[in-house]
């Protein structure tokens, strides 16, 4: 079974998007009941996906929404690597420096990466992991560069790197957090309502990332091969929710699941933005 939603984001359609091209790691889908994490660090950018547990679902008595994030229209030109100053990043050489620009990670063929999706459940609340989420400042990068998780869970912001960090936190209905982090500690902290919070060092500028809290039952984040498995779902009717930093935010048609089948969805960004016509007086 296979649903294709077509999704407009008019003013980034003309945008630069990163091409890169999936390693065999990058073709794990993220998608848990519990906190799913995803990035590109490094040289070679593969998706880090890490559930916080294993979930335990019946096969039989329920199905799967396997999402594939497409760009819609010609694929642009990867963006340009961030231009780090030597001086500044003193202190991570203790790791590898990750210059690629994450802001829009997509393939040749037009896979995009970091797209959140959740698909909520009447009567299921997410459960929430034992040990807290980290989110590690390692090589003056926070990692993952998205991390997805349920309300009521708790964020370990550790540093691995040598200099000290500053973990800036632009919340508007959780608690914002503005507090340094030398290197070798951590600060952890609750979040107890549903947003999107950008999170900086205001130490070095080219750091940023996102944290995603959520109270849908079912959620996960795109891998560098643009896909996603939404497991555990109960036979029936379901709408997509799905955000991205820079493609937009939005809701799928209605997909139809079946107890042990998996249905495909096929997520379009990027497209031109229909015009609507005016309603008349």
């Amino acid at each position: 079974m296979k649903t294709l939603f077509l999704l407009g984001a008019a003013a980034i359609a003309t945008a630069p998007l990163l091409r890169e091209g999936g390693e065999e790691a990058a073709k794990k889908s993220c998608c848990k009941t519990t906190a799913c994490e995803t990035a590109a660090p490094s040289a070679t950018l593969a998706s880090v996906v890490k559930p916080a547990t294993k979930p335990a679902y019946d096969p039989d008595s329920t199905g799967s929404i396997l999402v594939t994030a497409l760009f819609e229209g010609d694929v642009p030109e990867r963006l340009a690597d961030l231009v780090i100053d030597a001086a500044k990043s003193e202190g991570c050489s203790d790791h590898q420096i990750d210059r690629t620009d994450r802001t829009r990670l997509i393939t040749e063929d037009g896979r995009i990466a970091n797209v959140v999706v959740t698909v909520e459940i009447e009567g299921q609340r997410p459960e929430i992991p034992e040990e807290p989420i980290l989110i590690d400042q390692r090589g003056c990068r926070f990692e993952p560069h998205i991390a997805v998780l349920p309300v009521g869970a708790h964020v370990r912001f550790a540093n691995s790197d040598a200099v000290n960090h500053n973990v800036h936190t632009f919340a508007k209905r959780n608690s914002p957090l503005n507090r340094n982090i030398a290197g070798g500690s951590e600060e952890v902290q609750r979040l107890e309502k549903d947003e999107t919070i950008e999170v900086k060092c205001d130490i070095h500028p080219w750091m940023r990332g996102y944290i995603h809290v959520t109270e849908a039952a079912r959620y996960g984040a795109t891998n560098l091969q643009g896909t996603s498995s939404l497991e555990g779902l109960p036979p029936g009717d379901y709408k997509v929710k799905y955000w991205h930093e820079e493609l937009g935010k939005g809701t799928s048609e209605v997909v139809t699941v079946a107890a042990g089948a998996a249905t495909e969805l096929e997520l379009r960004l990027g497209g031109e933005k229909k015009k609507k016509g005016r309603r008349g007086r």
